[in-house]
């Protein structure tokens, strides 16, 4: 047996998934500050007892020390501490569900290396949001994260001028806008009348999308949505995020917040561009 020391790793985490293995164990997905994407086999975890526990409950952020060994695609969790638990203080469904959410999000369209640093630091100021949201503000901030993801990957949408022929419709009164996944942002309604897949967006919409795209989600504050703006951007946000992210796909946390009827039939439509928040 060697008795060489082994390489440890300690960072901030956020943990973004999990699941069981064994007969106690977890397996669970983290997202760190220094190391990117690591996954780590937490030994004996499911055990009430167990001090690692309370280290791989998805949406914490945590301080964690683990092995670092080459050529492994599955560390061992050490020990470490817990930052922050955003539904400590107040676990509501829409707190909860925009939390796996965007959870969901960052585990399946993982950027490029280089970018994993700054994917860290947006998620921690989502956390960190969420956890202390007033509520009805929990929609702003998720579509704040949507927008800061996608300008992150190098994809994020055009919202000043037409990506058609360039006109400024940031000032523009009176005019149609619409939005399309295919020419990157906003048209205009002429230049939307020559493509099938644009879809008319409300000038209420778009400012608060403007509004949204502007600030950085660590200092957005509450910002109250009505239900029938949050749908429309909900909605331009799912087609655009499936168009340009390979892996994308509504998250399934996201239609618990359909209205029941809706609800019912939801299975059904999993995969579809129509899929509203």
């Amino acid at each position: 047996m060697s008795l060489l020391p082994q390489p440890v790793g300690t960072s901030d985490a956020l943990v973004l998934r999990t699941w069981p293995t064994g007969e106690t164990s977890v397996i669970a997905s983290l997202l760190t500050a220094t190391h990117g994407f690591v996954s780590v086999l937490a030994r004996a975890a499911r055990r009430l007892s167990s001090p690692l526990r309370s280290l791989v409950q998805p949406g914490r952020l945590v301080e964690v020390e683990f092995s670092l060994m080459p050529r492994r695609d599955l560390q061992y969790l050490r020990g470490g501490r817990v930052l922050l638990d955003p539904l400590a203080a107040l676990a509501t469904l829409e707190r909860s569900a925009f939390l796996q959410a965007g959870l969901e999000i960052v585990d399946r369209c993982r950027p490029a290396a280089e970018h994993q640093g700054r994917l860290y630091t947006l998620c921690a100021d989502l956390v960190r949001m969420l956890s202390c949201a007033t509520p009805g503000s929990e929609a702003s901030l998720f579509y704040a994260f949507e927008l800061a993801l996608l300008e992150l990957q190098g994809v994020g949408p055009a919202l000043a001028s037409c990506t058609g022929c360039g006109v400024d419709l940031a000032e523009a009164v009176g005019n149609s806008s619409w939005f399309s996944q295919v020419s990157g942002g906003i048209l205009c309604g002429r230049c939307a009348g020559i493509t099938t897949e644009a879809r008319a967006i409300s000038p209420v919409a778009l400012a608060a999308l403007r509004h949204l795209a502007l600030r950085p989600v660590g200092r957005l504050t509450g910002t109250d949505l009505t239900r029938e703006v949050s749908r429309e951007i909900g909605t331009c946000l799912h087609r655009f995020l499936g168009y340009h992210l390979p892996g994308y796909r509504l998250p399934a946390a996201l239609e618990l917040l359909r209205p029941p009827a809706q609800h019912l039939d939801a299975s059904h439509r999993r995969g579809d561009e129509e899929n509203e928040v």
